[in-house]
């Protein structure tokens, strides 16, 4: 990396540190008295924990309750946070973030650049077993992998704080989409004293520590987590609502219903039957745009009969991704053939042999894998899918086995769990046909296709691919973007060889919104949503 990067680098951030941060009321605005508002979870966090969480409801919680060095604006733009600016080495290897000046948690306790130390560390440690101990080595940070594996001392990890307010990441070789991963909830700084306190019960309603712009005031399982304002974050001036509330609605259908009622005031997910509806009835209130994210099959590779490429190839040809994207579902989802959707800057997915093919030769093919792999109508193959019950998720079940009935010797079973039961089922490889859908967490396909590594806590499929592994070790190295995407379009076709997980579309983001909220970042393609920015008018 040359010196000019770094010189850009260092102004742009100086930049960002005088910008727009937080709500930022327009001229003339009338706020409304009531600035409270209802949002919903389609499952209860198993942990508020950033190191211990893994899904998408914990993700949204804990993006109020803490913040990194660096966050975004509405349109997911990278802007500081705990960092007011940051500057790179020529190399890319040395980065120096400059941690605001008067920083504290919520327990009044000062909050500097030694509490993102330990936080690393901690996140780092095989003690603390957390499932993105890996993310530090994808940063390419120092020494990670080794301590990951327990090969090294959680002191070596290449952070260090010479003073109170400087801290120093150390690479192995230069990330080029490092700013972006460090949005992640996983490197947000947890606080050292609440975790020697109260060990793993840190996280309790009573017992929690934070440094985002929330607090967690009341907690009921299942049922709901209300979230109020903290006064100490640094830039607490700038919110406007006074409390947050997360209703934990797991069906689509009651939560518009909450919806019309007015007893929610923002949702993102909407039933499949009433989508057309809304988009005439409510435009306004509706919100479609495309997302980072994917939805597919994970086949569990280490037990048979799915070990068997010849079956997860069979099954994956065997789906109408048009059908499922367009027909029974409609919300602006694409069908899919690979993983990476296009919502990636400058990645355009690569074309895989079985997408090339016609309807009717994917399904002959299918029916001759699945022969060869000794099935017939005589000896079906006998499969269980496993997915947690939403609506969408029911529908595209319900899709998925009657294609596969229909057209191959194939007879499923569906089974439907609640979320942390889903969730851990599949992630310990009980299971052999799962649904998962995965949000991109930065602007590089990376965050995609390394799901499929050995390290990655949601390889649920238990992928291991050396030529794989290896395409992703070289597009890590590789600083172009341009030349980055070619990588990732080699990556891609390998995956589609090996079958590992099917992809079925790419999601869209889709939002109900009442009328008098304004700041709400519906067009940020992670599907990142920030109260902070969030106001409502009269």
């Amino acid at each position: 990396m040359s010196q000019p990067f770094s010189c850009i680098v260092w102004a742009c951030s100086l930049l960002l540190s005088l910008g727009i941060q937080a709500a930022e009321l327009p001229n003339g605005i009338q706020l409304s008295d009531n600035q409270t508002i209802k949002r919903t979870l389609q499952g209860d966090p198993e942990s508020l924990d950033p190191h211990l969480a893994i899904g998408m409801p914990e993700d949204h919680v804990i993006r109020e309750l803490f913040e990194g060095l660096v966050t975004q604006d509405l349109q997911g733009n990278i802007i500081p946070g705990q960092a007011e600016s940051w500057q790179s080495s020529s190399d890319g290897k040395i980065w120096t973030f400059n941690i605001r000046k008067g920083l504290k948690w919520s327990d009044g306790k000062p909050l500097n650049a030694y509490d993102f130390v330990y936080s690393f560390r901690r996140l780092a440690d095989p003690k603390t077993a957390s499932p993105y101990a890996w993310y530090l080595a994808s940063m390419s940070i120092k020494n990670a992998k080794a301590i990951t594996e327990g090969k090294a001392s959680a002191s070596e990890l290449g952070i260090n704080a010479p003073n109170e307010h400087e801290l120093i990441l150390t690479l192995s070789q230069p990330t080029p989409y490092l700013l972006p991963m460090l949005t992640h909830r996983s490197v947000k700084p947890v606080p050292e004293q609440a975790i020697k306190k109260y060990g793993k019960n840190w996280v309790m309603a009573n017992n929690i520590v934070v440094n985002g712009p929330f607090i967690l005031k009341k907690r009921v399982i299942r049922e709901l987590l209300t979230l109020g304002r903290n006064a100490l974050y640094w830039n607490d001036s700038k919110t406007v609502l006074t409390q947050v509330t997360f209703l934990i609605i797991e069906s689509e259908t009651a939560t518009l219903l909450r919806y019309r009622a007015n007893e929610v005031d923002m949702v993102s997910v909407i039933p499949v039957s009433h989508y057309k509806s809304l988009a005439t009835k409510v435009p306004e209130q509706l919100k479609s745009t495309p997302a980072l994210s994917t939805y597919y099959l994970t086949f569990n590779t280490k037990k048979p009969p799915m070990d068997n490429k010849k079956i997860r190839r069979a099954l994956a040809f065997a789906i109408n991704r048009e059908k499922i994207a367009s027909s029974i579902l409609g919300l602006g989802q694409k069908p899919a053939y690979t993983f990476t959707p296009p919502t990636v800057t400058g990645f355009i997915p690569p074309v895989p042999d079985y997408q090339a093919m016609s309807d009717s030769e994917r399904l002959f093919l299918a029916k001759q894998l699945l022969e060869d792999a000794g099935y017939s109508k005589e000896k079906p193959l006998k499969l269980t899918y496993l997915y947690n019950n939403t609506g969408i998720n029911r529908l595209i079940a319900i899709a998925v086995q009657e294609m596969w009935q229909k057209h191959l010797p194939v007879i499923l079973t569906l089974e439907s769990q609640e979320w942390a039961t889903y969730l851990q089922n599949k992630l310990s490889g009980n299971y052999q046909v799962a649904r998962a859908l995965w949000g991109g967490d930065y602007d590089d396909a990376m965050t995609m296709l390394d799901n499929h590594t050995p390290e990655h806590a949601n390889n649920s499929s238990f992928y291991d691919n050396p030529a794989y592994n290896q395409s992703l070790s070289k597009a890590q190295e590789t600083l172009n973007r341009k030349q980055r995407n070619k990588i990732y379009e080699q990556a891609e076709l390998i995956l589609a060889r090996d079958m590992p997980i099917t992809p079925v579309f790419w999601n869209s983001n889709n939002y109900l919104i009442k009328p008098n909220l304004r700041g709400v970042s519906y067009t940020n393609p992670e599907g990142r949503i920030y109260s902070k920015e969030i106001y409502r008018i009269k």
